[in-house]
C-alpha cells in the first residue's frame, strides 16, 4: 500500500469513529430530555422521621413546623418547592423547585429533608415538633 491509501482508510476510519460518537451524544441527550424520571410523591422527613407523604399531582401547601423553626412547602404545577422559611441562610428556598425522583431539598437548621420519590410510603400523622 502507498501513503495515499493508507491515508484514505485512515480518513475513513476516523469519519466513521466521529459519526458513532455523535450518535452516542445524540442519544445521550435523547434520553436526557425525553425520558423523564419524573417522581410521584413528595415525602417529608423531620429529624430524619417520615411525616408526610403528598402526591406531587396535587397542588397543595403543607406549613412544616417543627422546635427550631418553618418551612413553607408548596406544591404546584407537578413540582415542590420551599417557599419561606424562618432558617438565617435560607438554603432551601433558594433551591428552587423539585419534580424528578431522588432530589431532595435539605434545611439543615430545621432537621427538614423535602424529597421526590416515585414509591408511595405512607407516613404516620405525627407531630413534627
Amino acid at each position: 500500500m502507498d501513503n495515499k491509501n493508507i491515508f484514505k482508510s485512515r480518513k475513513k476510519e476516523i469519519i466513521a469513529v466521529l459519526i458513532l460518537i455523535l450518535i452516542a451524544v445524540i442519544l445521550f441527550v435523547c434520553v436526557r430530555v425525553f425520558v423523564e424520571d419524573k417522581g410521584k410523591y413528595v415525602k417529608v422527613y423531620v429529624n430524619e422521621k417520615l411525616t408526610k407523604t403528598f402526591d406531587l399531582e396535587i397542588d397543595q401547601e403543607y406549613f412544616i413546623e417543627t422546635k427550631r423553626g418553618y418551612n413553607l412547602l408548596v406544591i404546584k404545577d407537578g413540582k415542590a418547592r420551599v417557599l419561606d422559611a424562618d432558617c438565617p441562610d435560607k438554603i432551601c428556598v433558594d433551591k428552587g423547585a423539585i419534580s424528578k425522583n431522588d432530589e431532595s431539598i435539605i434545611c439543615l437548621p430545621h432537621n427538614v429533608v423535602v424529597t421526590i420519590d416515585s414509591n408511595e410510603e405512607k407516613a404516620v400523622d405525627a407531630e413534627a415538633k
